[in-house]
């Protein structure tokens, strides 16, 4: 091995191990939580870790019917009904392979896709300022963000190395314009698509603009650009048509109105909003749910960056940098949405783009291209003083903590899931079954809880939600009548469940559901009763 090899794979672990250093203390108590503990206090969350127990659950029993998810049945393809989440399912499988655990499969894929934004970052930085200490710095900056900070529920924002993958595979290409880099260039898109379909296009989007502004007119360029396309649509493809198909079976794709994109556009307070706990002492910055600030440190980095490659780089580096200030700057218009105008202008050009409801989270777009030009600021502090980034990092990191992250521990699992498991398959409602559509969202608490079980549920929570559905939430309440009575055996219900605890069923309609059981005591069998949790099979 060579020197030069030696220092390139010393670099690298050196990278791997800060990168998991910073995952472990800012990300408290994830790691050690892995098995138990979660965003379980949110509807978001609840579902997130489903929808990752459930890719894995799937791709380990039964891969041809993944999108076939246990919700909304007798529905099929439900998984279509909102992100698919493939790639954190992925990431997450060799966990829930070992443990068969949908909350540590889902905290591992966390862990996974955190690592891998820091590395790719890191990557990236590093091949274009020529330093891996800049580079540590960059990373922590866009991987610990507080946009990301910000989405601990939701774990397709979680899964940001997709931006700094696509970039970072863009830069290695164009550094040799070898056919096997372009496919590699298609495969990054690709992932970056199936990994969060927001951070697919703004990939996209941000990759077209770097490649037109640091483009060459040459044959070998242009075909690999091309090929890399190729690549990217045979591979999403196959995926992404029967998810159309899945789900134009409830719904006709639709743009977003623009008064909606408009509502979930940023604006100047975004731009000034971080959930880290030094922050929040300042009164000028305050905690939202887009929190899309960059962090003083960043800030300050990317303007020495910006001065340093003004005054001191080469054409080259020049070129670079001020590449992604324009990118930067670009991605802040865009984040505007439809009333700041280039927004606008992108939707009308791009068909996806009408599809997006949230431009406000073009500002992770902004926060990473500041990364990058920050690298040349920190390579510039470092020179003659190899302890800069060694300052950097944690104080980066120090900035931008939001400790501890928001998550609890997953309470005991009821004698009513762990004897659901066992039985034979059969569709399963839950009771109260929520109708209200401002209340769909608690449906999620069914779906959390069918981790434990992976029965077909009759309730659901997703992006779409059938309208058969919304048509029997409300009558289905009055199971068990005549009319309900019908329903759930129009349905294929085998197994009803009843929540009788007091912040379900206030005493009076707990005692009419109570009253309501014993002409039905032969078409009802009580399989458990675990405190007011009730389990029935239906005869």
């Amino acid at each position: 091995m060579t020197a030069t090899a030696r220092s390139s794979r010393l670099a690298f672990v050196l990278a791997l191990v800060v990168g998991l250093a910073l995952i472990v203390v800012l990300t408290y108590p994830l790691v050690p939580g892995l098995l138990h503990w979660g965003r379980i206090d949110s509807g978001d969350g609840r579902y997130s870790i489903w929808n990752v127990g459930w890719i894995d659950h799937a791709l380990l029993t039964d891969p041809r019917h993944v999108l076939d998810a246990n919700i909304f049945y007798p529905h099929e393809g439900t998984l279509a009904y909102s992100e698919l989440n493939l790639v954190a399912g992925v990431l997450g499988l060799p966990m829930f392979a070992i443990t068969s655990n949908a909350i540590a499969a889902h905290n591992f894929a966390v862990i996974i896709g955190l690592l891998l934004a820091f590395l790719c970052t890191w990557a990236l930085v590093r091949r274009v300022t020529g330093s891996a200490a800049a580079g540590l710095v960059s990373a922590t900056a866009f991987t610990f963000c507080p946009f990301v900070q910000a989405h601990t529920a939701h774990i397709q924002l979680l899964m940001a190395f997709a931006i700094p993958l696509v970039l970072a595979a863009y830069h290695r290409f164009r550094a040799h314009e070898t056919m096997a880099r372009a496919v590699m260039l298609g495969a990054a898109l690709a992932v970056a698509g199936l990994a969060c379909a927001y951070y697919g296009i703004f990939a996209g989007l941000a990759l077209g603009f770097v490649a037109l502004l640091l483009g060459r007119i040459e044959r070998r360029y242009v075909i690999g650009l091309l090929v890399a396309a190729g690549v990217t649509a045979a591979i999403v493809a196959p995926i992404f048509i029967p998810y159309l198909q899945a789900r134009a079976l409830v719904t006709a794709p639709t743009a977003n109105p623009t008064g909606a994109v408009q509502q979930y556009s940023a604006t100047v307070g975004d731009y000034l909003s971080s959930p880290s706990f030094v922050h929040e002492h300042l009164p000028f910055l305050h905690a939202a749910a887009e929190s899309v600030f960059p962090g003083f440190v960043l800030l300050a980095l990317a303007a020495i960056g910006v001065v340093d490659i003004v005054q001191r780089g080469t054409a080259e580096e020049r070129r670079v940098g001020l590449t992604y200030v324009a990118l930067a700057a670009a991605a802040a218009w865009a984040s505007f949405g439809p009333g700041a105008g280039l927004y606008r202008v992108l939707s009308a050009a791009l068909p996806p783009m009408g599809l997006l409801r949230a431009p406000v989270r073009l500002g992770l777009v902004v926060v990473f291209a500041l990364a990058v030009v920050a690298g040349f600021g920190v390579r510039r502090l470092s020179k003659g003083r190899a302890w800069v980034s060694a300052v950097l990092v944690p104080l980066v990191a120090l900035e931008l903590a939001t400790l501890p992250w928001p998550l609890v521990r997953e309470g005991p699992v009821s004698e009513v899931y762990r004897v659901l498991a066992h039985l034979p398959r059969g569709g399963v409602v839950e009771f109260p079954f929520m109708y209200r559509r401002t209340d769909y969202l608690n449906h999620s608490r069914y779906m959390f809880n069918s981790i434990y079980h992976w029965q077909p549920l009759v309730n659901g929570y997703s992006d779409v939600v059938p309208q058969d559905f919304r048509d029997f939430a409300g009558p289905i309440n009055a199971f068990p009548d005549p009319a309900s009575f019908a329903l759930i055996h129009r349905l294929g219900v085998k197994y009803v469940i009843w929540h009788l605890e007091p912040s379900a069923y206030d005493a009076e309609s707990k005692r009419k559901i109570l009253a309501r059981l014993p002409p039905y005591a032969n078409e009802l069998k009580l399989l458990v009763a675990d405190g007011d949790t009730v389990l029935y099979e239906v005869e």
